[in-house]
Parts: structure tokens; C-alpha cells; sequence
């Protein structure tokens, strides 16, 4: 699988035409939470898509890409990762969804030490379920799971960076109180991994963003990883604290907590399109990390 503009493209096309279907099709409620009378206001965030899911419950198809800068100061003398991506969410009720947070491909390009390679990433998906639900209110809360399938194939030397083990499960919660032009959101969860090659972690995440004029939303957000367990990839020795990011997993056996913190602004662009474009960097371990400074831009296409 190549970098996915025709899935992209398909998207686009199936989105517009949502609209045509109606809300119900075969007795489902393909607007979710966003149907007539439901909530009003969706600006879904940025950074961290894999882990950072909106608690708001749709339909829709979100083709997004990072570029992802490796710090000069790890292993391999810095160099990049980029990575292009479909989402796809499908909502049955105003408070169920199944989703599809994980694929797309990768291109990693070290500076020196580390051997470069390319490849599709690893494919997750799940449910996710609205256990408060209050559109009068602007409060929403959602719990979910995921399931990581090692499908994908990124290697460099002896070292599998994803495609190894059993996969991951991830439970998570999300959730969002929306005040006027002001809206908070925050989601924690943990990926745990289902054999010994890799490293589990729990996630936080935190967004807040505001209506500055019509359809422009600014934003802030910040992302936590914390490993409570390591793989057996890189086991003791100076390089066992070699920490991978979330789109790319080293398997040490002493992986190292980091924390990004970012910003940027969604547009407006349709009543069913909003798009988004962040930059965020690693305010904590640097050099144990891949994780210096990400940019992601998205598009957001939804019933």
C-alpha cells in the first residue's frame, strides 16, 4: 500500500455524497451525535490522531499526514519521518461508532547509524460508545477499545519498529465540555502490548480550542506518554532507554516518558469539512526519543 491519495480521493467523494442518503440508512444514525438536535459545534483534534480520539460519536473519513523530525541529538544523528494516513469512523447510533484509527504508510529517512526503510503501518481499530451524553449541556463522555494488528513492515537493522508480537489492545476514555466559543477535551487511555517485542504506555492528552471569528478555531494541546512496560528488542546496555514514538516502536527494554506540547488552528471549510493543521515538540528527554518536532495536517470529512 502506497501513500494513500486515491483512498483520500475516494473519501472525499463518499463524504460529499453522505448528504443525499439521509440520515438514516438501514436504520442506522450515520450523524451520530452530530444529528438534528444532537451537538451543534465539532472541532476534532490534531496532534496524537492515533490515541487522541474525539468523544464525539460520526461518520466520517479523515486522510491526514505527518512529518515527524528525529532530534539531532538521538542515535542516528537526527532525519525524518513522514507518514500519510486514512481514518475512517462509521456511527450507528448518536452514541455508538465503530472506527478505524490506524494505516496509511511510512517513509523513515535516518541521518547516519540507523538503516532507512519504508512501509504500510500497522492497522487498528474498535468501538467507542457515549456513556454521558448531555448536547443541551455541551458535555460529552466516551469510553472505548481498540485493537492494534501487526500488519505493518517497518524494520531498521535487526530492530522491527512495528509488524512484531500480538499487537496492542487500548482501552481509552474522551471526553468534552463545550462553554460558548470554548472547548476543552481530554482522553486518556493505555496501549498494551499483547507479547514481549514491544513497549506499553499510557496515554494523556489534553486540547483546548476557541471561535476567534467565523469557522477558525485556534487551538493548544499537549500529549503524554508514560511506558510501564518495555520490549526485549533492545534489552540492558546504554541504548535500552531508546524511546520509539506511537507511529514507531523501538522494543526497548527501558523506554522513557515524553511530553509534546503544541498548536495551531482548524478551519471551517463546509458544514461537513473541517480541516487541521498542528506543529508540536518534545519538551522532555530529547535525545532518548524520536520525538523532537512533528507537524500534521488533516482533513476531516464528515456526514
Amino acid at each position: 500500500m502506497k501513500l494513500p491519495i486515491g483512498a483520500a480521493a475516494l473519501s472525499v467523494l463518499f463524504v460529499s455524497s453522505m448528504p443525499a442518503m439521509g440520515d438514516d440508512l438501514f436504520g442506522f444514525e450515520l450523524s451520530g451525535s452530530l444529528r438534528e438536535g444532537g451537538f451543534e459545534r465539532y472541532v476534532p483534534p490534531v496532534t496524537n490522531p492515533l490515541f487522541n480520539e474525539t468523544p464525539f460519536i460520526t461518520t466520517e473519513a479523515k486522510p491526514l499526514y505527518i512529518y515527524h523530525r528525529i532530534p539531532d541529538g538521538f542515535v542516528s544523528n537526527g532525519g525524518t519521518i513522514n507518514v500519510a494516513a486514512l481514518q475512517l469512523r462509521l456511527a450507528l447510533t448518536e452514541r455508538f461508532a465503530f472506527i478505524a484509527t490506524s494505516d496509511g504508510y511510512s517513509n523513515l529517512d535516518f541521518e547516519d547509524v540507523l538503516e532507512d526503510d519504508d512501509g504500510p503501518n500497522d492497522v487498528a481499530f474498535g468501538v467507542k460508545y457515549a456513556v454521558h451524553y448531555d448536547p443541551a449541556g455541551g458535555s460529552i463522555a466516551t469510553a472505548g477499545l481498540r485493537y492494534t494488528a501487526p500488519a505493518g513492515n517497518l524494520s531498521t537493522g535487526p530492530l522491527e519498529l512495528n509488524g512484531t508480537g500480538n499487537g496492542f489492545l487500548n482501552p481509552f476514555v474522551t471526553g468534552a465540555y463545550i462553554l460558548g466559543d470554548l472547548q476543552l477535551q481530554g482522553s486518556v487511555g493505555a496501549q498494551i502490548s499483547l507479547s514481549e517485542d514491544n513497549w506499553s504506555f499510557v496515554h494523556l492528552s489534553g486540547h483546548a480550542d476557541y471561535q476567534v471569528i467565523d469557522n477558525l478555531f485556534p487551538y493548544v494541546e499537549f500529549n503524554l506518554f508514560a511506558p510501564f512496560d518495555g520490549g526485549n528488542q533492545i534489552v540492558g546496555g546504554p541504548l535500552s532507554n531508546l524511546t520509539g514514538a506511537e507511529i514507531a516502536d523501538i522494543g526497548a527494554s527501558d523506554p522513557v516518558t515524553y511530553l509534546t506540547l503544541g498548536g495551531g488552528a482548524r478551519y471551517r471549510i463546509t458544514d461537513n469539512a473541517i480541516a487541521g493543521l498542528g506543529i508540536e515538540g518534545n519538551l522532555l528527554n530529547r535525545d532518548d526519543t524520536v520525538f523532537g518536532l512533528r507537524v500534521t495536517a488533516d482533513l476531516v470529512l464528515h456526514f
